[in-house]
């Protein structure tokens, strides 16, 4: 990992957005199942939401995009770009979202480790780090919950996919 790299790392860390899951599964198959694009699907919209597009090119530089259905129709686009990826250790992606109304009110650096506990058990913590808010109404503090709330039903997605 080059040192810019740590350091964005290091920096989502101390600050933003952490969430952490323990799943009885090995931690290549949890891996597979979020970052693989025949699979990530399943896992990565938010309850309630039904996933039309996610492509991941599992490379450094590759690109990361996500279209979501919410529960009211409208549709949320997240694109980006894969930072670093470490199998099965790392996913680290820079991305930013567009809502229905074609703004893109934010930015986020989201790191992705994925620890193995056992050979059947991994813990899975998300640090999100908030680059950026542009138009998005009630700032960093709104947007952390939102990713809080957000990676805590991707991961309980993820338990379930897993079973």
């Amino acid at each position: 990992m080059n040192h810019k790299r740590r350091e964005q790392s290091m920096d989502a860390e101390r600050s933003g957005v952490r969430v952490t899951r323990d799943l009885d599964f090995p931690r290549q198959r949890v891996f597979d199942m979020l970052t693989d694009p025949k699979k990530g699907a399943v896992s990565w919209s938010p309850e309630g939401a039904v996933s039309l597009v996610f492509e991941l090119d599992r490379r450094p530089g590759g690109t990361l995009r996500i279209h979501d259905r919410d529960q009211e129709g409208n549709v949320h686009k997240t694109s980006g770009t894969v930072v670093e990826i470490v199998v099965p250790e790392r996913l680290v992606v820079k991305t930013a979202t567009t809502l229905a109304t074609g703004t893109a009110p934010w930015e986020a650096l989201q790191t992705v480790l994925f620890e193995e506990l056992s050979p059947s058990r991994t813990r899975v913590t998300v640090l999100v780090q908030v680059l950026a808010t542009g138009s998005f109404p009630g700032g960093v503090e709104s947007l952390e919950e939102g990713f809080q709330g957000g990676w805590g039903e991707v991961l309980e997605k993820l338990r379930r996919a897993l079973q």
